[in-house]
């Protein structure tokens, strides 16, 4: 929310070709940058070791959990540590993990603590290796900077990553000294299955450039054997390989053998996985820059083995057409037929003087089936070395035949392949029309109907019958939307304006005060809810009839609305709060242009009085320190405009810290976190029909009123035609009583860094989020946040158990998202939780409109919602 401005179809084709360019990678740095699990516990304190411990009761290793004060507050090793480091803190991970960055802490405990490792080193283990490896990073550098106090984090990046099942901290010091840790390792699975890669190492070239496989981590004899390193690190190398030296140096791009050094002989790289895969295609990504003798191999062969020693059957062959007009790198991908393997073999013929690969890619899921290593017809006659054998060779008799026989039976065989291939043919395209029709049917069309599970565990378009049936477009007596203001559509109609307003905290329009002062009267009504008691609603809803006259009440215009907010701006004076008075507790995340801290503010007042409430929780933005003036100033312009909003389901500014740098905005921040994190601790029942409840269990009204709380707050920026582009259970905060108040926080957290899609630019969008029109055509209005708001109130009935289409990759889904941008009924909606009555499929239903018009506005989902939530009073 705070990293996007406003966008034009052109970003939005950009990203499109990004999205397809990047489908060969074999992961995202972006994507892959999840804490795999010690400040949350999912790594158990028994996966956790060390070689030893000054107190293994007070600062033992189960302690070395970064932002954590549990005992001593940090693991300390017996010893005092030195330049040549002894002492380790292991994390055991059981399963090969990719891991792209790492976090250390000193240990503060509660202000008393004054250790921390000014640097450390990084050994891995993995189970191919079979042994401890020293993390280098592409400057072969050793020793990594650690901290320098007790209490603030040191994230540092990785590069290249690290593959690995365990992970030892060496703290290191350039004088003797005591030291403590905390720890975070951050990364993803490595669901690729590749294991190793063994192949003959690179060649010079003149001048002494080594196209090396400088980060290759197996063992390094006559030839690379059971590592990995550049063909599987997800770096692409330039279209110039002198640029990727010069810049970087060897292991940052290419990987290179000569023709003449191999007397003219293949280069073969074998790949060995995990398991027995069935492979669709492998991706190579090469260098043509002709003019300097390096060109994509004339020819590939793909040979695939159980066992990895014999490879029998024919091999897949391909052969490049040479290109001498381009001199760009391209990937070239191949298509493998469904062949089975535990071990591939590519064996690459040149073309030219130089074959260059950057990358390496296969598509391959498990094998099903039993798989026993091949054997060879005769071990006799056979060498066991020879590793690619030709069934043909090995024909056990012969029938000599007549010629005219065998012409004959040729053409017979012909005519029978030929009709099986028709039929074939023919009944796909059945099956695939009849598919078309159940599956891919507009969520608008038909009749709605529940799926029985919570939630389908296949939420492929494939599997449609399993998954989302939302194919209703049954009413859901919802006032209509309001009509046009008859002197400006401005601020009032949205369809005469396809961008509106972002509500952005930093990012907000210099022109607010301007659209202020050009409304006219209203007589438009919004219902506000009354979040703390019972819902309320609108007198003028024709349909909704049934609540006494103490649940309702007048509510204010959309004139009253601007006025008040034009009055705010007009008389904003933001207090300046002591930093002095702040103490950092722990970060909440950190993006671009801002990092954002929880912090405890000392004397803190309450919104919009003076009343002072001692200490209290608060969120502390702040701009780097090295900013420039001009984003000071938007900076100070936007937390101005941000203190002018006023609506009890949004965070409010309460104070600044513009006396020093860096500048700062202190923002309410309520006790109970995030509302994802906090669902994902609860439990829930169907309906709720007793006053004790369990503290972990949630009821169905609950998380209605929940949901009523993020339509009210969004209710009150669609008034100000504000769009927020972020919404989701990540960006909500939860107080007592269930009290939500909409917020941006989660979009630069670490923990929910796989629900953004990172573009080679850093910009990140929440794609399982966003409506079609947001990713296609660049359109953002308070319809597109309709759209997410039907994926967050997807969220909350399933407790935030499950990422919005979490079967499908994120081109896989841009790749649904298309269906409606071509508007050809084909887009696979999401499944309908089990908690989801009749009337709320029908609301995700509209949510999900293809066409924005026919969205509701979050007036009408709020008063859907009161109504559904009439006299529901959350048990405190």
């Amino acid at each position: 929310m705070g990293h996007l401005t406003s966008s034009t179809p052109r970003i939005f084709l950009l990203f499109v070709l990004a999205v397809n360019h990047n489908h060969a990678h074999a992961f995202l740095h972006g994507s892959c940058n999840a804490p795999l699990g010690m400040e949350s516990g999912r790594i158990p304190d028994e996966d956790i070791s060390a070689s030893s411990s000054f107190d293994s009761g007070n600062v033992g290793p189960r302690h070395g959990r970064v932002r954590t004060e549990i005992g001593g507050g940090a693991w300390c090793p017996k010893l005092q540590v030195t330049t040549e480091p002894k002492e380790w803190l292991e994390v055991d991970l059981h399963s090969v993990r990719v891991i792209t960055a790492v976090e250390t802490q000193g240990r503060f405990g509660n202000g008393q603590g004054q250790e921390f490792a000014e640097a450390y080193l990084l050994e891995y283990w993995r189970p191919r290796l079979g042994k401890w490896v020293r993390y280098r990073n592409n400057k072969g550098e050793e020793v990594m900077m650690g901290n320098s106090n007790t209490y603030l984090e040191a994230k540092r990046e990785l590069d290249p990553p690290m593959w690995a099942s365990k992970v030892r901290f060496f703290p290191y010091s350039f004088h003797m000294r005591t030291v403590c840790m905390r720890v975070e390792l951050y990364g993803c699975p490595w669901t690729e299955g590749v294991v190793s890669y063994s192949m003959p190492q690179g060649d010079v070239r003149s001048a002494g450039w080594e196209f090396f496989d400088a980060t290759y981590d197996g063992h390094w004899d006559a030839e690379l054997q059971r590592g990995l390193g550049q063909l599987t690190d997800s770096k692409l190398g330039p279209d110039s390989f002198k640029n990727a030296y010069y810049d970087f140096g060897p292991g940052n791009g290419w990987v290179g053998w000569r023709n003449d050094s191999r007397k003219g002989r293949p280069v073969e790289i074998t790949f060995e996985f995990d398991q027995v895969r069935e492979f669709t295609s492998v991706h190579l990504y090469c260098n043509n820059e002709f003019t300097k003798d390096i060109q994509v191999f004339s020819e590939v062969q793909i040979m695939f083995s159980i066992g990895g020693k014999i490879f029998l059957d024919t091999p897949i062959t391909y052969t490049y057409m040479e290109d001498r007009i381009f001199e760009y790198a391209r990937n070239v991908s191949i298509k493998l037929h469904h062949r089975i393997g535990r071990f591939v073999k590519l064996r690459l013929h040149f073309s030219a003087n130089w074959i260059m690969i950057s990358e390496v890619i296969f598509d391959s899921v498990i094998a099903h089936g039993n798989f026993t290593a091949e054997k060879l017809p005769s071990e006799n006659n056979m060498n066991a070395n020879d590793i690619y054998v030709n069934r043909e060779h090995y024909k056990p008799f012969e029938i000599p035949a007549n010629q005219d026989d065998e012409t004959l039976f040729a053409i017979i065989i012909g005519i029978l392949m030929a009709v099986i291939i028709l039929l074939a043919m023919a009944i796909i395209l059945i099956i695939f029309r009849h598919r078309q029709k159940k599956c891919f049917a507009s969520p608008l069309a038909g009749k709605s109907t529940l799926p029985g599970p919570l939630l389908s565990s296949e939420s492929s378009c494939g599997t449609a019958e399993k998954t989302a049936t939302i194919h209703s477009k049954v009413a859901m007596s919802l006032p209509p939307p309001p009509p046009p203001h008859p002197d400006t559509g401005l601020l009032v109609d949205i369809k005469n304006d396809d961008y509106q307003e972002p509500f952005q905290y930093y990012s907000y329009s210099s022109v607010l005060k301007d659209k202020c002062s050009q409304f006219s009267d209203s007589s438009h009504e919004y219902a506000v809810p009354d979040v703390g008691s019972a819902a309320m609603l609108a007198n003028n809803v024709p349909s909704i009839n049934v609540l006494s006259d103490t649940f309702k009440r007048q509510s204010p215009t959309q004139q009253e609305v601007l006025t008040a907010l034009k009055n705010r701006l007009d008389n904003m004076i933001v207090p300046e709060f002591p930093r002095h008075r702040l103490r950092m507790l722990s970060k909440i995340g950190e993006g671009a242009f801002r990092m954002v801290y929880l912090a405890e503010a000392d004397g803190i007042s309450e919104y919009g009085g003076d009343h002072y409430v001692g200490k209290g929780l608060v969120a502390v933005k702040s701009l780097p320190i090295n900013a420039t003036e001009s984003e000071k100033l938007e900076f100070e312009r936007d937390v101005r405009i941000l203190a002018a909003i006023e609506d009890e389901n949004i965070v409010r500014v309460l104070g600044v810290c513009f006396s020093e740098k860096p500048l700062s905005v202190l923002l309410e921040y309520l006790p109970h976190g995030d509302l994802c994190q906090f669902l994902k601790g609860h439990n829930t029942i169907p309906v709720e029909k007793t006053q004790t409840l369990s503290p972990k269990t949630i009821s169905l009204g609950t998380l209605l009123y929940v949901a009523t709380q993020i339509a009210s707050g969004m209710r009150y920026l669609e008034s100000l035609n504000f769009v927020h582009r972020d919404l989701s259970a990540r960006n909500c905060l939860v107080g007592q009583s269930y009290q939500i108040k909409i917020s941006d926080f989660g979009t630069d957290n670490e923990l929910y860094v796989n629900d953004y899609y990172k573009m080679d630019n850093g910009m990140l969008l929440p794609i399982r989020w966003m409506a079609w029109e947001s990713i296609y055509l660049g359109r953002y209005t308070t319809k597109s946040d309709v759209w997410a708001f039907g994926v967050t109130l997807w969220e909350i009935l399933l407790l935030c158990r499950h990422t919005p289409y979490e079967d499908m990759t994120d081109v896989e889904l841009l790749c649904s998202l298309s269906h409606l941008h071509k508007d050809d009924e084909a887009f696979c909606f999401l499944p309908l939780p089990a908690a989801a009555t009749k009337d709320v499929a029908d609301l995700l239903a509209q949510c999900w409109s293809r066409e924005p018009d026919q969205r509701p506005t979050f007036k009408q989902l709020a008063l859907f919602l009161q109504r559904k939530n009439a006299g529901f009073i959350p048990l405190t």
